[in-house]
C-alpha cells in the first residue's frame, strides 16, 4: 500500500488520463468485440454468423483495443 502511493505520488498521473485509459479498451470490447463473441457462442445469433461484417467489425475492434494499449505503455 505504502509503495502504491508513492508510486502514484512520484509518477503524478492525471486523472483524466487513466479514465481514458481505462475506459476506452472497455468501450470498444463491450461495443466491438463482446457482440462478434456472442454471435460465434449463442445459438440464438446463428443467423448472423459467417458474414464478412463480422469480420470487418471484430477486425477494428482489435485494431482499437490494439491502438489504445499501445498508447498507454508508450
Amino acid at each position: 500500500m505504502v509503495l502504491t502511493c508513492w508510486f502514484a505520488a512520484y509518477k503524478n498521473p492525471s486523472i483524466l488520463g487513466i479514465i481514458e485509459c481505462i475506459s476506452g479498451p472497455t468501450g470498444a470490447a463491450i461495443l466491438l468485440l463482446l457482440p462478434m463473441y456472442a454471435i460465434h457462442k449463442l445459438p440464438v445469433l446463428a443467423p448472423w454468423r459467417g458474414k464478412a461484417s463480422n469480420v470487418f467489425v471484430t477486425l477494428i475492434g482489435l485494431i482499437t483495443v490494439s491502438a489504445i494499449f499501445y498508447g498507454m505503455f508508450q
